[in-house]
């Protein structure tokens, strides 16, 4: 609440330690304060980013942001954490498997369509790292069959006759 008086009497968002970005803007958008939204958005990203640059693993609390933000019409904060679930989907997936599967129907659709790899990307990885392993194999064939056979020029140092 002590965020809502300040933006209304200031217009400002000064952060303090116990805030917690998506309590404020559920009581903003119930309040219809759009700016104020906007500022607590602003500030959870930025929070969300700090953490991620001092190594904090911030993936389960993007999830728990994700629907809360697009249900109290953060648009800005829903877009962000889209974009961070699809550049890092694979690690989410496999850390939130439960999670993942229970998002809204329009999420899953643009996580498939907008996920890092995209699963044409991981296909076209997979042939190729089959066809190149296959390659190997075949010029491992062909160097143990070419040591065999010798060179029809090529004499061994010992059969060469000595010259003093």
């Amino acid at each position: 609440m002590r965020g809502v008086l300040e933006f209304l009497y200031c217009g400002l968002l000064t952060p303090c330690p116990g805030l917690e970005p998506i309590e404020l803007i559920v009581l903003a958008n119930r309040l219809c304060l759009p700016r104020l939204v906007a500022l607590t958005e602003q500030h959870a990203v930025d929070e969300l980013m700090q953490l991620a640059v001092k190594g904090v693993d911030i993936d389960g609390q993007v999830l728990a942001y994700l629907e809360l933000a697009q249900f109290h019409n953060a648009k800005q904060l829903s877009a962000w954490c889209l974009h961070h679930i699809c550049t890092n989907y694979n690690g989410i997936c496999r850390k939130f498997p439960k999670d993942m599967k229970a998002m809204g129907p329009e999420n899953q659709r643009h996580f498939e369509k907008q996920r890092w790899p995209p699963v044409w990307f991981l296909k076209e990885e997979d042939r190729y790292l089959r066809s190149q392993k296959e390659r190997e194999r075949e010029e491992e064939i062909l160097r143990k069959q070419h040591t065999k056979r010798g060179w029809c020029f090529w004499r061994h140092p010992s059969s060469s006759p000595h010259v003093s």
